[in-house]
């Protein structure tokens, strides 16, 4: 007999409605989840939308050069517009390492690779550019943040695409000092004669649970001018050689930081800081269970239920 149907037992003539029983779903912890290194994010069951941060790897600043870009910074949280997933479902995640160190004459540093969260709609951030060269090619290469320039008057690479950084700066017009590489939160800078460029800031982020700064730019080398070499951006850049032959320092691991380049003969710049993605997923509260007693009800008192807007009943 359907919900809807009428019974007929023992000359009683009523409106027959199921019992029926909805079970309590249970409630749903909020889940960070942290990748160092490429792998797996998977949903928990009752997830229908994220929220994240992206980091890619940084540049490494350049041959007597400037200071390379920090990784591309993308995120949603706090307060942007939630990114839809399905839960209990597998997403892959793809860690961007930082571009590499070089110490050959006319080489520019290597550009950091891009780190992706391969959600239905991906996000993929852009690896810093590398820093210039002080002979041969001297500006610094785009990335997610530039690179520094190079060289008397070399340009420092753009933030591309936009959104995701900041430009490398120029290098100032002394021979021997370089600009650095632009960070997450600001531009590098070309310094002045007879300093070389500081990286630009990076940009603090809490989705962790406590702030943490990502994406600073690697500051330029300095050869043989009286001032320092340029300091690495806030958020894992490293610094800029200083004195001839002197190396630059890495851009910190998992932070996407740009390395500090390199000054002088035998000298080799520093490689970019590898990137980091980290996926929150927010808690749920439970759902009660829900009971709707069923049988045969008398019709008059179900049409009287019903006009006075009480009847529960399917």
């Amino acid at each position: 007999m359907s919900s809807r149907s009428l019974g007929r037992r023992a000359g009683f003539v009523g409106y027959f409605s199921p019992i029926s029983l909805t079970e309590e779903v249970p409630a749903q912890a909020e889940q960070i989840t942290t990748f160092n290194s490429s792998g797996t994010l998977t949903t928990q069951p009752r997830t229908t939308e994220i929220e994240y941060l992206v980091i890619a790897g940084g540049g490494g600043g350049g041959y007597n050069g400037g200071g390379g870009g920090a990784g591309g910074f993308l995120t949603n949280f706090p307060g942007g517009t939630s990114n839809p997933v399905s839960g209990n479902t597998g997403y892959p995640v793809t860690i961007g390492g930082g571009g590499g160190s070089v110490s050959g004459s006319g080489n520019r540093g290597g550009c950091g690779s891009d780190s992706t969260l391969g959600v239905p709609s991906p996000i993929s951030s852009n690896g810093g550019g590398g820093g210039g060269t002080n002979t041969m090619t001297k500006a610094g290469k785009d990335g997610g943040s530039g690179g520094g320039g190079g060289g008397v008057s070399g340009g420092g690479g753009s933030a591309t695409p936009p959104g995701q950084g900041n430009p490398g700066a120029s290098s100032p017009g002394a021979n021997g000092t370089f600009g650095g590489g632009g960070g997450a939160g600001a531009s590098g800078s070309s310094g002045s004669n007879p300093t070389g460029g500081p990286g630009g800031n990076g940009l603090a982020n809490s989705i962790s649970g406590s702030p943490v700064t990502f994406a600073g730019g690697g500051g330029g080398g300095n050869i043989d001018q009286p001032g320092p070499a340029g300091s690495g951006g806030s958020g894992g850049g490293g610094g800029g050689g200083k004195g001839n032959g002197a190396s630059g320092t890495a851009g910190t691991t998992n932070l996407g930081g740009g390395g500090g380049g390199g000054a002088g003969m035998g000298a080799s710049s520093g490689a970019g800081g590898s990137g980091k993605v980290v996926v929150r997923e927010a808690a749920l509260p439970a759902i009660p269970e829900v009971f709707t007693a069923g049988g045969v009800w008398p019709l008059q008192q179900v049409f009287i239920q019903r006009v006075a807007g009480d009847w529960k009943g399917s």
